[in-house]
């Protein structure tokens, strides 16, 4: 009944979703060379767009001296100003191209959770949600099953009424991220039993808080076909720790309030598969230039489907790698290591040496003897190691080694103290590996 009701509704009100996943479903194994020619046209033909149909990046442009003809070579885009927070911010209004109206647009913020929220223009007109349905097919899931939600966004009222009358009879079962406890995730456990849903959605730090409570107080939990987990790097840790609780793979994927649905895992869990016929993802360091494979640099974003609010070459503020080479799965796309935390968050030396990137992967030569961890600096400079450590015999040991891995990531500049603590609270759902209170150099 599920899928009837689901083809009726999509055939009906969603034509264009059906055509967008049919072609993503072709895009996943096009040629290596002809995909990458199809997100060349298409990344240079989207900042031609908004050289024309845009205040902003008319004068961006031309005041690093690029002009429209220079925007008829794909060559070119790799060349292209990169676009901060700050910009976007500062340049709301301009940035919104002609296009932008009630009709075709909706303002979306970021939560904030690094800093300012940050406004935008979602484009109405494109069907992201077979983005979401691409990626639900690599995991066995198909769009109108049920699904358990674990995040800060839960419906209710009118909302919740609304979608629950536009997907029946698919169920949604929901556990609010900010709000977890004994008692609601008693009642998550009860409802998800109840209706048994197939796939689980949610935060990092919220569904590995679901999980331990599962193991801590032994409630059955109907075991789901697929979990796929965002909004927080999924250390090998946390990954083994919700699969053997919750009794499913759990897949990571990549979405942002500025740039929808990035990339994902396919089965075989090697990497995440950049949506290269929509999106256009850049691994730079420092100074600019392209990393090397297995290279850890910050991620530089485009999306080639927004045509009211463009975002080109836009720093969204996360660290990762490239990958070689194809994965396991079959597919042509690129694919980039998963997400290994945000650019701020660094560790700063009284040298004026920041320290990023590779401090989330001090465990993971042992990733089955720590549970979670949190590096803490405090204004003096000091660092906490602060982790909760599995009850196996080479804890000990491992502990050790990622502790002079630590040391010697910062010189021996600073005083590193290790804590062994029971929890260490997620926000909103939300892990982070580094927080630093340090002065800026």
């Amino acid at each position: 009944m599920r899928r009837a009701a689901f083809t009726v509704k999509t055939v009906i009100g969603a034509r264009s979703s059906r055509a967008a996943l049919r072609e993503f479903r072709a895009n996943d194994t096009l040629e290596p060379t002809a995909l990458a020619s199809l997100q060349a046209e298409r990344s240079i033909a989207h900042a031609r767009f908004a050289f024309e149909h845009t205040t902003f990046y008319r004068d961006w442009y031309s005041a690093h001296g690029v002009t429209g003809e220079d925007l008829r070579d794909p060559a070119a885009f790799s060349s292209l100003p990169l676009l901060d927070k700050e910009t976007v911010r500062e340049h709301f209004d301009s940035i919104r191209s002609d296009e932008a109206t009630p009709e075709t647009s909706t303002v979306s913020s970021t939560g904030g959770s690094t800093g300012r929220p940050l406004r935008l223009l979602r484009d109405l007109r494109f069907p992201a949600r077979a983005l979401e349905w691409r990626l639900l097919r690599w995991w066995d899931v198909r769009p109108w099953e049920d699904r358990g939600i674990v995040t800060r966004h839960v419906l209710t009222g009118r909302a919740a009424t609304s979608h629950n009358r536009q997907w029946w009879p698919s169920k949604r079962v929901e556990l609010d991220a900010q709000r977890m406890d004994s008692s609601s995730m008693a009642a998550f456990v009860a409802e998800w039993n109840r209706v048994r849903p197939p796939f689980l959605l949610g935060y990092v730090g919220g569904v590995l808080e679901l999980a331990r409570y599962v193991e801590q107080f032994g409630p059955h939990f109907a075991p789901p076909r697929a979990i796929a987990l965002t909004a927080a790097p999924l250390g090998p840790a946390a990954r083994a720790e919700i699969q053997s609780a919750l009794g499913a793979p759990a897949y990571d994927h990549y979405r942002s309030a500025e740039v929808p649905w990035i990339a994902g895992e396919g089965p075989a869990q090697d990497g995440l598969y950049v949506f290269d016929d929509v999106r256009r993802v850049e691994i730079l360091r420092a100074d600019g230039t392209p990393t090397a494979v297995d290279e850890t640099g910050e991620v530089v974003a485009t999306d080639l489907t927004n045509r009211v609010f463009p975002l080109i070459r836009y720093r969204i503020g996360d660290t990762s790698a490239r990958l070689d080479g194809p994965g396991a799965d079959g597919f042509t796309l690129t694919r980039i290591a998963p997400v290994g935390g945000r650019t701020s968050d660094a560790l700063r030396l009284p040298s004026g040496v920041t320290i990023s990137g590779a401090l989330g992967h001090i465990f993971d030569d042992a990733p089955w003897a720590v549970r979670q961890f949190e590096i803490e600096q405090a204004e003096d400079f000091s660092v906490v190691l602060r982790c909760i450590m599995k009850p196996v015999d080479d804890a000990p040991a491992a502990l050790e080694t990622a502790v002079s891995k630590l040391r010697a990531a910062t010189l021996g500049e600073v005083p590193v103290t290790v804590s062994v603590v029971d929890t260490i609270p997620h926000v909103g759902g939300k892990m982070r590996f580094i927080r630093s209170s340090a002065p800026h150099a």
